[in-house]
């Protein structure tokens, strides 16, 4: 309607993050956790210390693609170029998304460092704390230099040259900030949160903080703050040609659309399933990268704790819960699909279940790997407490 209002960035869909938002990180705090309960066990307040500072940058590097997948990559950003709405609106609902992620990733990150044990536990988990105070502020500034150097630039500049040679061929030029962004951002939170967590050890230990303590660590907030107030002008500079560019480096780097083979498994069990769960199994395999490995990693899992003489501790169960996790990952995206799948069958002579898009022979196959686990730990827990 002409003269309507643009809509606000609340109503802009939402980019879909999957399992690299949520598991990707709770994976790696399992992992931090695991490390820093050793370094507590041997007592060595130092190696932990320098942990954190290399925790930190794994956790956020997990999930750091999805968080900041709205703002550039997400297919959603692409189709709402077009509309008569302002860089603003997309800087907006892009960083709606990248605010629980970050979040969501802080809090695993201090968890696993603070439930470590030892008696510094609680001071190191404030010390992680400060370096993703600090990536939250340099962040949305690599989707602000992604958007402004993912522009193409004039033959023979000095930046053309730049986009060329650091490429070497690998995808189009203009893509080329995207291979090197996130991780040099990354890098540069834990070099600005350095100042501040040396200081705060210092004052942990007992040491008096003298002003230049206090001056060298309010230096790099201020540099976090400039760089989180100059990201969105950035972003809004080259969000109209960046997104089009990175989407044809995509296509390109992706090849034309072909469907996947089916696994092997699937033509064995195929003919004993019928048509509309062969497609179920069929669409989860596909959605799920790293399909085997996912299901070897639960069933060895299983097997392990099945056999093994002692029952899971504490480690064991937070792995067991991981890798149910990540083979479950691709029932969300199954799920938003539903409406599709029930507008492809509707018209066609199946129950009542497939014409909703849902398909309960094939929900009870994904389920099987994740409750064989589930049930072999249980059982492996509560048999050890009735001893």
């Amino acid at each position: 309607m002409a003269g309507a209002p643009p809509p606000s960035p609340r109503a802009l869909p939402r980019a879909s993050r999957g399992f690299a938002a949520t598991l990707a990180p709770a994976l790696a705090a399992v992992i931090t956790w695991g490390i820093f309960s050793f370094a507590a066990a041997e007592e060595s307040l130092a190696m932990r210390r320098g942990l954190v500072f290399a925790s930190g940058p794994l956790i956020l590097l997990a999930g750091l693609h999805a968080r900041l997948f709205g703002f550039l990559h997400a297919p959603e950003r692409m189709r709402l170029l077009p509309l008569p709405l302002r860089a603003r609106a997309h800087w907006r609902s892009a960083t709606r998304e990248h605010g629980p992620g970050l979040l969501w990733s802080g809090v695993l990150g201090c968890a696993a460092v603070g439930l470590s044990g030892g008696d510094s536990a609680g001071a190191l988990a404030v010390e992680f704390a400060g370096f993703v105070v600090m990536a939250a502020l340099v962040e949305p500034a690599i989707a602000g230099a992604a958007a402004l150097l993912g522009r193409r630039f004039e033959d023979g500049s000095s930046l053309a040259d730049i986009q060329r040679s650091a490429g070497g061929g690998w995808t189009t030029p203009e893509a080329v900030v995207h291979l090197y962004a996130p991780a040099l951002g990354l890098g540069l939170a834990a070099l600005l949160a350095l100042p501040g967590q040396l200081t705060w050890e210092r004052w942990v230990d007992g040491k008096a903080l003298e002003a230049q303590h206090v001056a060298l660590s309010l230096v790099p907030v201020a540099i976090g703050v400039g760089l989180r107030l100059a990201a969105g002008w950035a972003y809004a500079q080259g969000l109209w040609e960046a997104v089009p560019r990175l989407a044809e480096a995509t296509v390109t780097l992706a090849g034309p659309p072909t469907p996947e083979h089916e696994p092997a498994w699937l033509r064995i069990l195929g003919p004993r399933m019928s048509p509309w769960s062969r497609l179920m199994a069929t669409q989860f395999w596909r959605l799920a990268p790293l399909p085997g490995l996912r299901l070897g990693a639960v069933l060895g899992l299983a097997v392990v704790f099945a056999l093994r003489g002692d029952p899971p501790g504490v480690v064991g169960v937070a792995l067991a819960a991981v890798a149910v996790g990540i083979w479950a990952a691709p029932l969300g995206p199954m799920l938003r699909q539903r409406h599709a799948r029930a507008r492809l069958a509707g018209s066609l002579p199946l129950p009542a279940g497939p014409r909703q898009g849902r398909g309960r022979s094939a929900a009870l196959l994904f389920a099987a790997p994740a409750v064989i686990l589930t049930l072999v730990v249980a059982l492996r827990v509560a048999l050890a407490g009735s001893v």
